[in-house]
């Protein structure tokens, strides 16, 4: 039927048979490996299924051979930004703009980037020349208009995602935004076309994808006060996203820490520190309030917000040779010596360098760094650590109607997401006991019950004097990138106090899995 294999992986492709079109093509691989169009499709089919890893490798390998096409280094860049590493990607999608100044996709990933790297007016124009270059592209209009829901700027993020819903009303990635649109009557319009789209067994959607729009249902629902329609979106498409949580081995995996990461294995290793008390780890269970902490931080006039650094999650995968096991891990914290610790916090300076280089605070704000504490202990004892605490049946509802990344495999029902909270406690006591740091812990409720007094003890904490600017993080012209890059806008409200009350009929399970963890 088809004159080659290639011709039939792509027909597959086409027609949304990925399994048949990657047998094709890593057999093609297999028996040529440096085929650039296999290896650029094998990239293609991987981030179609979100594995980025992978599919960096195979772009990766494509681009070595097909140095003059620029949809290569376009998809490439975009894989990179997808894996959390803009400043990978910026070289490469420069590169397809220069290949290609008329390609609208290079445009639009080399906007993404400069995004990702904080660097608006850059950013903005790149996006700009990809709707001049295609003013129908709705990908272009949503990028656009995230864009500017992450600059704060409503009103522009609201033309442009008016747009994009026009002209692709049923795009996934277009309905899932709307959770960011501020207007009721349009949440209402899209909160319709996801349930059609959810209902019609004809399209096609990714296990992925149809969760994600479950999960915008649930809180367009949310936000307009039907509760029992919310938790039924909440609950439908879980499995499709989440899975693979092991209670029992999350226990052994934390008893390890604590065998581990003792007094002593930090008294051993105290000539591993470097002298730099630029960063600043704010930390703590996603959903605590770690943005709004970074927020008023980085408005000080001598910080500058990093974001949610994947730095050292990606050194802790390079020293595991990116195994997953507990052992694995473990083994490579007792053998990391002196030269390899500081050649990696060395390089995480020039990381925050790259925010903020005339900044005496660079603010990393990623909340599963309570779980590498142990080296950046070793390696910044001067730096300044803030802990987020936040009610705990408060915390696990706003994690539980949150589409977090897949690997958050906790989340997936309200009696996994209970145990493992339980366990990220008891690493914080642990942490308590053996780190040679001192660790600031915020308290949410605290903090905007008794903003004021709060603001300054943060401010204290970092080791700088106060400023007024702290006092009014919501005129912070600062990018934000996280769940709660529309709430971090406002100024501080105490509208997501108890805010679980509401929903005590339907978190049963939640309650009964936290059993007595006090608040």
């Amino acid at each position: 039927m088809f004159s080659n294999p290639l011709e039939a992986a792509l027909k597959s492709i086409e027609d949304r048979d990925y399994g048949t079109a990657l047998e094709i093509l890593l057999d093609l691989n297999q028996a040529n490996p440096r085929d650039p169009q296999v290896n650029y499709w094998l990239g293609i089919v991987f981030l179609t299924h979100g594995q980025t890893a992978e599919a960096i490798n195979y772009l990766q390998a494509a681009s070595k051979f097909a140095k003059k096409e620029a949809a290569v280094f376009a998809t490439l860049a975009d894989a990179l930004n997808l894996g959390n590493r803009p400043e990978d990607a910026l070289p490469h999608a420069r590169k397809a703009v220069a290949l290609n100044k008329n390609s609208e996709f290079a445009h639009r990933t080399l906007g993404e980037t400069y995004a990702r790297l904080r660097r608006p007016v850059m950013a903005e124009h790149a996006f700009t020349n990809a709707i001049s270059l295609n003013e129908s592209s709705a990908i272009s209009h949503l990028a656009l208009s995230r864009f500017k829901v992450s600059l704060g700027d409503q009103e522009g993020a609201a033309h442009h995602f008016a747009r994009a819903f026009e002209l692709a009303p049923d795009e996934p990635s277009v309905l899932i935004s709307a959770r960011d649109q501020n207007d009721s009557e349009v949440r209402q319009k899209v909160l319709k076309r996801i349930e059609a789209v959810l209902a019609d067994s004809n399209v096609f959607l990714s296990k992925p994808d149809r969760a994600r729009l479950a999960f915008t249902a649930g809180k367009i629902c949310d936000d307009a006060g039907d509760v029992p329609k919310a938790f039924h979106y909440l609950e439908k498409h879980r499995s499709d996203y989440y899975g693979g949580y092991d209670p029992d081995g999350q226990e052994r995996y934390f008893e390890s820490y604590e065998r581990t990461f003792t007094r002593q294995f930090f008294e051993e290793r105290q000539d591993f520190a470097l002298s730099s008390d630029k960063p600043v780890f704010v930390f703590g269970m996603p959903r605590s309030g770690t943005s709004l902490v970074e927020a008023i931080l980085s408005a000080h006039p001598m910080v500058s917000g990093a974001g949610e650094l994947p730095f050292m999650e990606e050194r802790i995968s390079d020293l595991t040779n990116g195994s997953t096991e507990p052992e694995s891990y473990f083994n490579a914290a007792m053998s990391l010596d002196k030269k390899n610790a500081q050649r990696i916090g060395r390089k995480y300076l020039s990381v925050l360098d790259g925010f903020g280089k005339k900044n005496a605070r660079v603010v990393d704000k990623l909340p599963q760094n309570f779980e590498h504490l142990w080296l950046l202990a070793l390696l910044f004892p001067k730096a300044h650590f803030c802990h987020v605490r936040r009610n705990p049946t408060d915390n696990c509802v706003s994690i539980y109607m949150t589409p977090l990344a897949s690997r958050h495999t906790y989340n997936e029902t309200q009696e996994t997401l209970g145990h493992y909270y339980g366990q990220y406690l008891r690493l914080m006591r642990h942490w308590a006991c053996v780190l040679p740091i001192d660790i600031r812990t915020q308290s949410y409720e605290d903090l905007v019950s008794s903003p004021d007094q709060n603001r300054r003890k943060l401010v204290e904490h970092i080791g700088l004097p106060w400023d007024d600017a702290c006092a009014h993080h919501e005129k912070n012209d600062a990018q934000v990138f996280t769940f709660s890059m529309a709430q971090v806008r406002k100024p501080i409200y105490t509208g997501s106090v108890n805010r679980s009350e509401k929903y005590v009929d339907h978190i049963r399970p939640l309650r009964k899995a936290l059993g007595d963890i006090e608040s």
